[in-house]
């Protein structure tokens, strides 16, 4: 059965680019542009892993995050949480999250497959 994998970015080139990189494994990819999109969507398709931007308008990863996890059904639902920004004072916190992992921008495709089979399992290559 394939992963359902949830992307939330508010720059559509990033949705696409992780899109396009999942579209070679077995994977059902969905996105959204806003946090609050984001937390919609996984209410309905219930996720296994969302991969999020931390800084977007409105509401941050994290908050993401807390929203997800909130609602005891997708309490085990993984994150990866993508970050243009160096590691602040927050990050400490973050880093004690369990089943989340965190990638820098600009990444490369490699390290999020690798983070995504870190919390996942193997992921399938389709031919």
């Amino acid at each position: 059965m394939p992963k359902k994998i949830l992307v939330v970015d508010d720059d559509p080139r990033s949705r696409e680019l992780i899109r396009l990189a999942l579209a070679k494994y077995d994977c059902d990819v969905s996105e959204a542009g806003t946090g609050q999109e984001g937390v919609d969507i996984a209410n309905r398709e219930r996720p296994n892993l969302i991969i999020t931007d931390h800084l977007m308008p409105n509401f941050t990863g994290y908050e993401l995050f807390q929203r997800v996890r909130g609602d005891a059904a997708m309490r085990r639902t993984r994150f990866i949480m993508v970050t243009s920004k160096h590691f602040d004072h927050e990050f400490p916190e973050l880093l004690k999250l369990e089943g989340c992992d965190f990638i820098s921008k600009p990444f490369h495709i490699v390290s999020l497959i690798g983070a995504i089979e870190k919390l996942l399992g193997p992921l399938p290559f389709r031919m």
